[in-house]
């Protein structure tokens, strides 16, 4: 016989996940605030071009992970969500879907936070990309816990300890390979003018 707590109402699973997407967007409020800093540290200057980013319709999304898969495999050479620059998150009881990809920050704190700066983690000067240099990375992870976001954005890669992020396949003439895969759509590139 299995006993009830006689504590707390019980919540529904539709209620509970309401509640917690709440709480998840007030929490992406809070990192897109802490993205853009009201004042840099006085060492830190702004950065002049801000990068375009990838944007992300989840009324389209269908959850397939093409988004990761392209990008693991152009990127990495091989599959694997964690190879990915981006991560699709699903619920495992809806079908609801989040992404998430570098953010291109006005006042990168990764950046900052990187000894190699302009040598492993740079900055591209035309299009304001934020970029790692694989090669020069010594994996420190600096950069991953500076990033304002929750996962960050910015992560070690699992094979070969060095950062990577999504730099919007910087150079490749196409654009991103997961915008321009995605069967459904739900990937755009967003121009910083029309961000938060």
């Amino acid at each position: 016989m299995v006993r009830r707590n006689e504590g707390p109402k019980d919540v529904g699973r539709r209620e509970f996940l309401t509640k917690a997407g709440a709480v998840l967007v007030v929490g992406a409020v809070a990192g897109l605030a802490a993205c853009t800093p009201e004042k840099a540290p006085e060492e830190e200057v702004q950065i002049g071009v801000v990068a375009n980013v990838i944007g992300y319709d989840p009324e389209k999304c269908a959850g397939c992970g093409t988004c990761g898969l392209v990008c693991s495999l152009s990127r990495q050479g091989e599959a694997g969500p964690a190879l990915s620059r981006s991560e699709l998150v699903r619920d495992p009881f809806e079908a609801v879907f989040s992404f998430n990809s570098c953010q291109q920050c006005r006042s990168p704190s990764c950046y900052y936070a990187c000894p190699k700066r302009d040598s492993a983690l740079c900055i591209d000067d035309v299009t304001g990309i934020k970029y790692v240099v694989a090669d020069k990375c010594d994996g420190c992870g600096k950069c991953t816990k500076a990033c304002p976001f929750e996962p960050a954005r910015i992560k070690l890669n699992p094979v070969t300890k060095t950062a990577m992020n999504c730099d919007l396949c910087r150079g490749r003439e196409a654009g991103p390979m997961c915008v321009q895969y995605c069967g459904m759509k739900a990937l755009s590139i967003t121009e910083a003018a029309e961000r938060v």
